[in-house]
């Protein structure tokens, strides 16, 4: 394993290789909070073009989250057939809706932008079926607190390039980075999706494209395998 100093200096590197490919990542999320949270909940095992159209279905059907909240759910389970799972993600959906307004009075989590980062957090996770890798999505996105949403790209190209050992958990994957990171939202949101870019379109699961990756020459995966 690579030692702390090392690990640091190896992802500030990896940082400025895809910095220079792709660009200084910059763009948050348009979303509230709450809407980031039901289209992370549609985006699970389903790609963005289906994601959305679950999510725009779901609003122009029944209005707003008050109106998806009151409604069967198998009407919502038929507004979200593009979406993975729909089946499964229906009553979770309609659960989690009518937990935040029975506790907070309204579909509306926009009042954790306020609060400390462990405590907007605890709350979101305290939501039914509402896990680490969600939470952090809506809390960098559209809260732009300082957390990193591990997701499999970013895994793999973490786990890949060196940073970190290769069967470091997702989970644990979370944690370690932070260690290796700017503690400010800006620096990974830029991190997040310059390895999600090249997740998607070099280092992918199947047949990555190594001989034309910008970071082969620093890669443990390709040096060691080439």
């Amino acid at each position: 394993m690579n030692s702390p100093d090392t690990s640091v200096e190896k992802t500030a590197h990896l940082t400025a290789l895809l910095e220079k490919e792709y660009g200084r990542q910059t763009r948050y999320s348009s979303k509230s909070a709450m809407d980031q949270l039901i289209a992370t909940i549609l985006s699970q095992r389903t790609n963005y073009a289906d994601e959305r159209t679950a999510y725009d279905k779901l609003l122009s059907t029944f209005g707003d989250w008050e109106g998806v909240a009151r409604a069967d759910v198998k009407d919502i389970e038929q507004c979200i057939q593009t979406s993975r799972w729909p089946e499964v993600k229906a009553p979770r959906i309609k659960e989690i809706i009518n937990h935040i307004i029975d506790t907070y009075g309204a579909a509306d989590l926009d009042f954790l932008a306020d609060l400390p980062l462990d405590e907007a957090q605890n709350l979101l996770m305290a939501l039914p079926g509402v896990g680490h890798k969600t939470t952090t999505f809506v809390l960098l996105f559209s809260l732009r607190k300082p957390v990193l949403p591990v997701d499999t790209h970013v895994h793999r190209v973490s786990t890949r390039y060196g940073i970190l050992p290769m069967k470091t958990s997702q989970a644990k994957a979370h944690g370690e980075l932070l260690k290796m990171l700017p503690n400010t939202a800006d620096d990974l949101l830029n991190f997040h999706k310059l390895l999600f870019k090249h997740g998607q379109r070099v280092c992918t699961y199947s047949h990555p494209k190594c001989e034309s990756c910008v970071a082969n020459k620093e890669c443990d995966y390709f040096t060691v395998s080439p």
